[in-house]
């Protein structure tokens, strides 16, 4: 393909974006969603399932578990100075600490993705 058709290529593929004819997806996550859990915390299990389940209904949503049982999850806990678990992070920053309600970490979440 030569330089000339590069560019007739990117031109109707930028037009098309703007008719709408193509649909603009976003690069990556918009918001992400790191949960810090124990291998024997009782309540992580709860937390990652509740942030596993945000992720389901809202598109640009990504979960990660982190356990501190890890060289990574202990390294991030160390970041952001975690002594309890499940500590759930919403885009790098500390949100909640023990498992919140589901609606009020769903509230979080979706003020993120509204400010993102």
């Amino acid at each position: 393909m030569d330089e000339l058709e590069m560019i007739r290529r990117k031109k109707m593929l930028e037009l098309m974006k703007r008719m709408g004819m193509v649909e603009i997806k976003p690069k990556g996550p918009r918001v992400v969603i790191e949960v810090i859990t124990s291998p024997t915390c009782p309540y992580c299990p709860i937390a990652l399932q509740m942030a596993q389940e945000i992720a389901k209904k809202y598109p640009g949503v990504v979960v990660k578990e982190l356990s501190v049982a890890t060289p990574e999850g202990r390294k991030r806990a160390m970041e952001h100075n975690i002594l309890g678990t499940p500590t759930i992070l919403i885009n790098n920053k500390v949100e909640f600490i023990g498992v919140p309600p589901f609606v009020e970490f769903e509230r979080k979440v979706k003020e993120k993705l509204s400010s993102a």
